[in-house]
């Protein structure tokens, strides 16, 4: 899949349970492989990392697996 990286920054993160995880605020990528690493979020006060490979899809929102 090929998508701008500014299409992602605002997009609101779930979990796979559907619990509200935060939003993109930042993304990390590796330069030399050319793909997503880390999917940073902004909440209060703080900034989370969360593995790109987490990510399960994207779409009007962004859907991340959940912690078991």
């Amino acid at each position: 899949m090929v998508m701008r990286l500014s299409k992602l920054y605002g997009k609101q993160i779930y979990d796979t349970k559907g619990y509200y995880v935060g939003y993109t605020d930042e993304v990390l990528i590796e330069i030399d492989r050319g793909r997503g690493k880390v999917l940073a979020l902004g909440l209060p006060g703080e900034k989370v990392g969360i593995p790109y490979d987490k990510v399960t899809a994207i779409g009007d929102i962004i859907l991340v697996k959940a912690r078991e």
